[in-house]
């Protein structure tokens, strides 16, 4: 049988993925500390079947896979990303290479192939790539469930067609809670195709599988306990809970802020419109990126193309979702990373059908140019992401090579704390699971925040948790301009203490040099006597 061209053209495409993936392959640590939480949770996992809390476990049971045969290394565990990239793309190939035009599909495919930004999630233990492997299996059985929908409903149908949608939609939950929001964009796809006993049927097999599985949770694992990642977003801010809680103008407030930063400075970046350090926010921008792209999905609605719809449906409920969601200060671009295919699908769909406006031959020539500038300004961007030589050190065992001087000293003092300090030595630090990661395993305690000043409670908190030791690191508040402060939760704890007790700490180790960014380590002392304290008016 002949093969597709397109298929021919798509294998190149993959090829070209796999190329980029590997030469802008990270080996280290990112800074934001969430890659390093999940392997740390597959360690638990493996060493006492503990139930992965806060974020979704479902990633951390997969990384458990690889870290029970392989131990908690690094490579094996950013390859399975890789290769969940690789997967990602030929399922969503294959869901839509005969539902719409396949040079837009190749176009987009083609773009994300060498695209640095998209390609970093390729080598991080980051859930962004296998959310999005599975979240494109859940639009291809969503896809076949509409295409097989009958007018009886029969428990082998339900079986057969509307329980694979419903299990993806709870795996796309366990991966991010987010996740959940996929039965709202599937119910809505299906109302706008007019399959209303379809949507009935899926809501209802959904929450049933739910259900069940809380069930099982439940009765294998306990009840959660500890903070949410819900309730951390419901409060006005994630680490300050004195904040209170959000309001409904605060919500609102969220999504217009981060509208603009997530689509006229992050969605731009990707496409290589912007700078990779380009921070300017455009109100104009934001409203023609949201103008363009309903328009798309008008079209798609009115045209009957149904991948399109469906994109379009599945990118404005997540990202309308994420953007009412989360707080504006994180302001993470891997947020919407899961999104970006299918986002692009619906804006080159809806740049095409304008341009169709004034002929097909400006239609091909306008949407051509603007996906040619794209892969160019792209390309440009990425060749200055490969640094072959620091993947070269990195996999010689220099894993420390690569990181600014802040993070290569605060990491340096962890590696240094495991082989220098007692087994029995427990050390607070402020990223504690990067720590372990580079301490072989060592646990860490973290202080992420704290919610009061007085001194005998945060010295007790300290002794409590049996700390005996406390790194001060110098990370940098904005990782892209040194200077600009750094990251202090740590040194403020320890500031409130020592108002009362001077020689609570004291200093047994640095590294670096007192301008580079330097980490401190000091010891706890549990005796350190108590001075008089002003009162407070």
């Amino acid at each position: 049988m002949k093969r597709d061209t397109n298929d021919i053209y798509f294998g190149v495409i993959l090829a070209v993925t796999l190329v980029f993936g590997l030469l802008l392959f990270n080996l280290r640590i990112d800074e934001g500390g969430d890659d390093s939480t999940y392997i740390c949770r597959a360690m638990d996992v493996v060493a006492s079947g503990t139930y992965p809390t806060f974020q979704g476990p479902l990633y951390p049971w997969f990384l458990a896979i690889f870290v029970a045969f392989c131990g908690p290394n690094l490579l094996v565990l950013k390859l399975t990303s890789l290769v969940c990239v690789l997967c990602g793309h030929s399922v969503f190939y294959k869901v839509a290479r005969k539902k719409i035009n396949p040079k837009l599909l190749l176009a987009v495919l083609g773009l994300m192939s060498i695209n640095s930004l998209y390609l970093f999630f390729a080598s991080q233990t980051y859930s962004e790539s296998l959310y999005a492997l599975v979240q494109y299996i859940f639009m291809g059985f969503l896809l076949r469930m509409e295409d097989n929908a009958q007018e009886k409903i029969t428990i082998k149908n339900v079986l057969s067609v509307v329980l694979p949608v419903a299990l993806c939609i709870v795996c796309g939950y366990l991966i991010r809670t987010v996740g959940v929001f996929w039965l709202v964009a599937a119910i809505v796809y299906l109302c706008l195709r007019k399959r209303y006993r379809s949507a009935i049927v899926l809501f209802c097999t959904t929450i049933v599988t739910l259900g069940l599985w809380m069930g099982v949770k439940t009765a294998v694992w306990g009840e959660s306990k500890g903070q949410s990642q819900i309730a951390q977003l419901t409060q006005k801010h994630p680490y300050e809970v004195e904040q209170g809680q959000e309001t409904i103008g605060g919500y609102f407030e969220r999504f217009g802020v981060n509208s603009e930063k997530y689509l006229s400075k992050h969605l731009m970046r990707i496409a290589g419109f912007k700078e990779y350090n380009d921070r300017e926010l455009s109100v104009f921008g934001t409203i023609l990126i949201y103008l363009v792209f309903f328009y798309g999905a008008y079209k798609a609605y009115v045209r009957k193309n149904k991948i399109v719809l469906l994109c379009a449906v599945m990118a404005a409920t997540m990202m309308g979702v994420t953007f009412f969601a989360l707080q504006a200060l994180w302001d993470q671009y891997r947020l919407i990373i899961p999104y970006i295919i299918v986002s692009y699908v619906v804006l080159l769909y809806a740049i095409y059908q304008l341009f169709l406006l004034l002929g097909e031959k400006a239609a091909k020539i306008g949407v051509g140019a603007v996906i040619v500038i794209s892969v160019l300004l792209s390309f440009g961007q990425t060749k200055q992401k490969i640094d072959l030589m620091q993947l070269k050190t990195n996999l010689s065992g220099n894993m420390l090579y690569g990181y600014t001087p802040d993070w290569y000293n605060y990491l340096g003092m962890c590696q240094a704390v495991a082989t220098e300090l007692p087994e029995d030595a427990f050390v607070a630090c402020r990223k504690p699971n990067m720590a372990r990661i580079y301490a072989g395993g060592k646990k860490f305690h973290g202080i992420y925040n704290f919610q009061s000043e007085d001194p005998d409670e945060l010295f007790n908190a300290l002794k409590e948790r049996g700390v005996t030791h406390i790194i001060l690191a110098s990370l940098r508040r904005d990782p892209l301009y040194p200077g600009q402060g750094v990251i202090n939760t740590i040194h403020r704890y320890m500031h409130f203490i020592v108002q009362k007790y001077p020689e609570a700490f004291y200093q047994i180790a640095s590294m670096g040099e007192e301008n580079q960014e330097p980490a401190y380590l000091f010891v706890v002392n549990y005796d350190a006597p108590a001075v008089d304290q002003p009162e407070k008016d």
